[in-house]
């Protein structure tokens, strides 16, 4: 059932924090070590290529000190011939690495985005009235595209820059311990200065998802009441808002952006730095005829030290990409742990009802303002009970909890003396079928529309259900019929006819209690006076509620509530209630004056 939002939507409505990156760390893990398989194929190919590139760099320096400055041509050749072999070998490994690699990340996201929309589709109705529909967008959308972007484009290199650094790290230390130890002061003091900004990029990067998901929904907001902005002529202040929004979103990520680029080139700085000291004291030393060092192995470590600090600066020239997806993944992980709608312990079936409904002393508030107040009401099966009152005095409110969409403030409601919070929701929404003002349709064909209120009808009684609502002849009209694709929003058909798609939909369910929240509003006046007679044969014995501000069009129910201000001031029927002089008989009376 539909909920309107209360109160002005906020551009920023959820409070940005700091990622906690070692649980987020720690939660992708889990999903990852489904493939632990792939992944340990990924360690040794990794360790292949890794040996490979020690060994290769290794005989290069070789090669100097005793091929090329003894002119030892034949060798050379031979040994050349070696190791283009083993680069080969060495492409092949690495492109089945990333192969796998590519295939764990894209089903890892697809995981991820069905845990996310699985839980999405059990939420409760307070969830989304407390978020935009733009941000839980962004995070289904956006954020997982974060998170597979950063497996394919930086998981790489973290797991086998591990193994890299590793090996790199034991050969140079073979090789050198004094260059070795030059090497890491440059790598210690990239560590600490990038921690320190590490820290502020986190928290731009939460602000940028957060930016973005308003965005989005100053874009869905936009493109949806595209017709209500051009009819009211609301062109220039909905770009003014738009660029509000869109200045922030740049602002943000800007400074993310901006923020996170200073790494890069203070690690190019000190690894360069690093470059001069090694040359120039393997120089001295060779100069000066100290220790082992030769042209070959500063040739040799420098090549080492590329590899080492390689994959160190890969990842940090990709912090933006990191921080990005550790904020993504915070936000879709927060989506993911949103508590589900649960039926209570011990919830008990009930197959079929009779449509007796009870309110029993009900009070109820969606934030901290009450909108029902003390609501008593019986309704027997087979009446119509019609709720009539001002707009915002609580009418739809009593149908959400007729299906426990919401929980209770105070009291009880009934189905069958079994208190609806007591039976299973599957159960009790299949007892209730709701005809809303604002008909909604899927991006399906009319058939399976109209199947939607019962999934194993067959093609006859689709057909029935909508010669009944009276929507048969404008679907035959269609070029495809009842195999007619709806576009979004059902575009192409008028909003009476989607209305009557809807209604046909109801004939179908077959349930015992009956919603129409103004289920003709939308109808023209000889469309209505069809649909009210079909109305009249599917509320034949069934529990009925009739939302209605038109009072002409319920004046034959069984008893009608009068609701203002939350509570029920008025009930009885249409001749009674006139004859009260009330509010109902000043409401009657306005509107046919």
């Amino acid at each position: 059932m539909q909920m309107h939002r209360r109160g002005p939507r906020n551009i920023h409505p959820e409070k940005v924090q700091l990622t906690n990156w070692r649980a987020t760390l720690t939660r992708m893990w889990q999903y990852l070590a489904a493939f632990k398989g792939r992944l340990f194929l990924v360690f040794l190919f990794t360790i292949v290529t890794t040996a490979a590139t020690i060994i290769g760099n290794r005989v290069n320096g070789i090669v100097i000190d005793q091929y090329i400055s003894k002119n030892r041509l034949r060798a050379l050749m031979l040994v050349c011939a070696g190791l283009i072999a083993m680069y080969l070998i060495s492409s092949v490994f690495t492109y089945f690495q990333n192969s796998v690699i590519i295939k764990v990340a894209q089903r890892t996201s697809a995981q991820i985005r069905q845990d996310v929309f699985t839980n999405l589709q059990r939420l409760p109705m307070r969830y989304f009235d407390r978020h935009d529909n733009g941000d839980v967008m962004s995070r289904l959308t956006n954020d997982v595209d974060n998170i597979n972007t950063a497996l394919m484009e930086t998981f790489v290199q973290l797991f086998t820059g591990i193994i890299s650094v590793i090996g790199m790290g034991i050969a140079m230390l073979i090789l050198s311990p004094l260059l070795t130890l030059i090497a890491l002061l440059s790598t210690v003091a990239t560590y600490f200065f990038s921690k320190g900004i590490a820290k502020l990029t986190q928290r731009a990067f939460m602000t940028q998802q957060q930016a973005l998901g308003s965005l989005n929904t100053q874009i869905e907001e936009s493109v949806s009441g595209k017709q209500l902005v051009q009819l009211f002529d609301h062109t220039e202040a909905t770009m003014q808002t738009f660029d509000q929004v869109n200045a922030t979103y740049t602002r943000a990520a800007f400074r993310a952006q901006a923020l996170s680029s200073v790494i890069g080139p203070f690690n190019n700085m000190t690894n360069n730095i690093a470059y001069l000291l090694i040359t120039a004291i393997g120089a001295l030393s060779i100069i000066g005829g100290y220790g082992h060092i030769t042209v070959g192995i500063i040739f040799t470590f420098l090549i080492y030290l590329r590899n080492f600090t390689g994959p160190i600066n890969n990842v940090l020239n990709l912090i933006n990409t990191l921080q990005l997806s550790l904020a993504s993944a915070e936000r879709v992980f927060e989506l993911i742990d949103e508590p589900q709608e649960q039926d209570r312990p011990g919830a008990v079936a009930l197959p079929q009802a009779t449509g007796h409904v009870t309110f029993d002393h009900v009070s109820f508030a969606y934030d901290e303002r009450p909108i029902l107040k003390d609501v008593n009401l019986v309704a027997n099966p087979g009446e119509v009970v019609a709720l009539v009152g001002p707009t915002g005095a609580g009418k739809t409110t009593i149908m959400n909890l007729l299906t426990n969409l919401y929980p209770l403030k105070a009291g009880r409601v009934l189905l069958d003396g079994q208190d609806v919070t007591t039976i299973r929701r599957a159960d009790l929404r299949r007892q209730v079928t709701v005809v809303q003002q604002e008909s909604f349709l899927f991006t399906m064909s009319i058939r399976e529309n109209i199947r939607l209120g019962r999934p194993d009808a067959s093609d006859a009684e689709v057909v029935q259900a909508a010669q009944r609502a009276h929507a048969d002849p404008f679907i035959r009209q269609l070029p495809d019929g009842y195999e007619t694709i709806l576009s979004e929003n059902a575009s192409q058909l008028s909003q009476g006819q989607r209305q009557l798609l809807s209604i046909a939909r109801a004939f179908i369910t077959e349930a015992p209690v009956l919603v129409l929240d103004e289920a003709t509003a939308s109808i023209d006046s000889q469309t209505e006076a069809d649909v009210q007679a079909a109305m009249a044969a599917l509320m034949r014995d069934k529990t009925s509620f009739v939302i209605a501000h038109r009072l002409s069009t319920i004046q034959s129910a069984d008893q009608i509530l009068v609701i203002n201000d939350g509570r029920v001031i008025e009930r009885g029927t249409h001749q009674q209630l006139l004859a009260a002089k009330g509010f109902y008989a000043q409401l009657y009376q306005s509107q046919f004056e």
